[in-house]
């Protein structure tokens, strides 16, 4: 599957290089950009809220993808972040990829997706942030024993 990505410079086109888990397959390095593709269905949203704060904790930026009815996960997942405090949308990008095999078996036709493409920053306060969020579940957790 190709990502087309629509910004006001033109259109990407980048591989779509994905684990099962939601993250890119090759390794950390200074100048890449950490991803995580979101999916509808296969993990819970705060599987993708905890993996985006652990690539946050570790990289300036991090991307977070959603193709189809995984856009709206997508959203949810870079909400939470922007409403904890830890992340800040860097930019967004909306287009179309195209689906090899068409659902009704007919080869010919192509379908065409919506896709969406979040790079989140890291809050300049993050790890203040992220303490306090650790502090405030620990104390919840006690008062509810």
């Amino acid at each position: 599957t190709n990502w087309t990505r629509h910004t006001h410079a033109g259109t990407i086109m980048a591989a779509k290089n994905a684990r099962a888990d939601g993250t890119k397959g090759e390794a950390p390095a200074d100048d890449k950009i950490q991803a995580i593709s979101v999916s509808a269905q296969k993990k819970p949203l705060f599987h993708y809220v905890s993996l985006a704060k652990k690539f946050l904790a570790k990289s300036e930026d991090v991307e977070i993808r959603g193709v189809g009815s995984a856009i709206a996960r997508c959203v949810s997942v870079v909400e939470i972040l922007k409403s904890d405090g830890l992340a800040a949308a860097v930019s967004i990008e909306t287009g179309t990829t195209t689906n090899d095999k068409a659902d009704d078996g007919e080869e010919d036709k192509e379908r065409l997706k919506p896709t969406i493409l979040v790079k989140l920053r890291r809050a300049d306060d993050f790890v203040t942030k992220m303490e306090q969020l650790r502090v405030s579940r620990a104390s919840g957790d006690a008062n509810e024993k």
